[in-house]
């Protein structure tokens, strides 16, 4: 597989599923797991938080002609939580899932250019029921020139949730190779990693990375009661008008997103199929509570304390021959 080719798709695999942070040459078949420890949340009090990542993802390579590719491709992703010392009245929303259905084109160019297009559709929520308001829309169009095999550079626009909110972004892309063992990587705004390669089995790296997605609420505990929906005044609660509905502080979905950054371990176990890791830390977690205006519901604004984490999977990747 050319040069131009590995990195026109190392750049436009960051649609692939609801994280930019998967950005590298599509691979065929990904699995892996994600676990990060209990934190203590700012509010509510004594609340304790532990979430739990779990990917998957399928791409089928299918050439078109001798410069032209097309990748369809599918990814499913649940963040897990579980919680101690949760407060009275506190509603426990265990699990956020994705399911994306990808398209990536790639058609080489005369004078060792490339263009990509890659379109992402998908939904996200907790799924408890779903709606037309679930669904999720990456997309990115790139453009890469080799300066050199050692040397690509790229540039285009994206449109990602992997802050939380949908957002429009410029994208820039630089694989350098300084020695035939070392490499260094980065797409902005998703990732930057070095790579050490050994023996042609084993990879050592340094990576930062985000992920995150905007998560539908149809839980009925949430989206049947007030402020979602009236409900008759409460005794109990003579300040609150429980009789009329707050669309501004119903809560309609979460705004997540994880920076991290650490090490990564790769080995290679066979052919083309590989262990991976990545031990790390965050550097900053998002878990905002949203309207469906996409604003903050009152108190929903929380920025989560960072911690360690780590991740392991395998990766059947592309051959390279």
């Amino acid at each position: 597989m050319s040069r131009r080719l590995l990195g026109c798709l190392a750049a436009t695999a960051v649609c692939a599923t609801s994280t930019l942070a998967g950005a590298q040459v599509p691979d065929l078949v990904e699995l892996s797991a994600q676990y990060m420890p209990n934190v203590r949340l700012v509010d509510p009090r004594p609340l304790e938080a532990q979430v739990s990542s779990y990917d998957g993802a399928l791409n089928v390579p299918i050439p078109l002609g001798e410069r032209t590719f097309l990748i369809p491709g599918a990814g499913y992703h649940v963040d897990s939580a579980a919680f101690a010392e949760s407060p009275p009245n506190f509603i426990q929303l265990r699990a956020f899932h994705s399911v994306d259905f990808t398209l990536l084109f790639v058609q080489l160019l005369p004078d060792n250019w490339s263009l990509s297009l890659r379109f992402a559709p998908g939904l996200a929520g907790d799924f408890e029921a779903v709606d037309s308001d679930m669904l999720r829309f990456n997309a990115l169009a790139l453009a890469t020139h080799g300066f050199s095999d050692d040397f690509v550079l790229g540039g285009g626009a994206l449109a990602s949730y992997a802050f939380g909110s949908l957002l429009p972004l410029p994208a820039l892309y630089l694989e350098w190779k300084p020695a035939p063992a070392l490499s260094l990587e980065m797409f902005v705004p998703a990732f930057l990693q070095a790579k050490l390669s050994l023996w042609d089995r084993l990879e050592l790296g340094y990576r930062v990375e985000v992920a995150g997605n905007a998560y539908a609420v149809r839980d009925e505990r949430i989206a049947a009661a007030w402020p979602c929906v009236a409900e008759a005044a409460d005794p109990a609660l003579p300040s609150q008008d429980d009789a009329t509905a707050m669309p501004s502080e119903c809560f309609d979905h979460v705004a997540y997103s994880v920076i991290a950054a650490g090490p990564t371990l790769n080995v290679r176990l066979f052919e083309s199929l590989w262990w991976t890791s990545f031990a790390g830390h965050s550097i900053y977690r998002r878990f905002d509570m949203m309207n469906a205006d996409d604003e903050p519901v009152s108190g929903g604004a929380q920025k989560l304390p960072n911690a360690w984490l780590v991740r392991s999977g395998l990766t059947w990747r592309i051959p390279m021959e």
